[in-house]
């Protein structure tokens, strides 16, 4: 057979689906985490005690958000 025809019938590999997520990712995904885990603390805060028991930093990470 003509090698061009060949070529045209034979299956092409596929590549191989990532076998491990980026060091980035993983990182980016813990921090975006934890931001959210402190967020989720600081609601809580004030649905149990009131806007006005936060401290300036609290404050200033709801403002970020």
């Amino acid at each position: 057979m003509l090698p061009f025809l060949r070529n045209i019938f034979c299956r092409k590999p596929r590549p191989q689906p990532r076998a491990a997520v980026d060091d980035f990712e993983i990182a980016y995904n813990r921090q975006r985490q934890q931001r959210q885990q402190e967020v989720d603390r600081i609601l809580d805060k004030i649905a149990a005690k009131g806007v006005g028991s936060l401290t300036k930093k609290e404050r200033k990470i709801l403002s970020e958000r």
